[in-house]
């Protein structure tokens, strides 16, 4: 068990991305998300170093979007620990999947409110294209699809009966 300091407000200059950061985030993706839905959940940072561990995009959208503050939880580590906290945070989000019919189910619904997909990180495209992966439209097929040619550009898109 690695021992943290609890949380706090940290300015976004007294930490930075840690050196060694494999990832390459969507700081575009976040930061709209950011101003859509506020800042939510702790950066982990380094006590030591303060590099971050855990959330180094976050952070980087944040002093983009303007935030003078971010939520940080210290943790108490070597240089080594420190590193594999770093790989495993990347990875360990790597190794999960979706559910293709609860996630498309979930984006439609929000789809179809006010604020659509913004600052969720996925667009229409992204949803006509799981709506496709799922299928073409076939009998019995819960979100009754159907495969459609433009006349104009050749472009294949999927038309949702729902």
């Amino acid at each position: 068990m690695i021992a943290n300091e609890g949380y706090k407000l940290v300015a976004v200059d007294q930490i930075q991305p840690h050196p060694d950061n494999p990832r390459i985030g969507d700081i575009g993706a976040i930061h709209d998300s950011i101003e859509r839905h506020g800042f939510w959940g702790a950066i982990v940072v380094q006590k030591s170093t303060g590099n971050i561990l855990a959330g180094n995009h976050r952070w980087m959208a944040a002093r983009h979007a303007g935030l003078a503050k971010v939520p940080v939880t210290f943790v108490d580590v070597d240089d080594e620990k420190a590193k594999r906290i770093l790989v495993a945070d990347n990875r360990l989000s790597d190794l999960g999947v979706y559910s293709d019919d609860s996630l498309v189910a979930l984006l439609k619904e929000l789809a179809s409110t006010a604020d659509g997909l913004a600052g969720t990180g996925f667009d229409g495209d992204d949803l006509d294209d799981l709506i496709h992966k799922l299928g073409d439209g076939e009998e019995g097929h819960p979100y009754g699809r159907e495969k459609i040619t433009c006349p104009e550009c050749g472009h294949e898109f999927v038309k949702d009966s729902l």
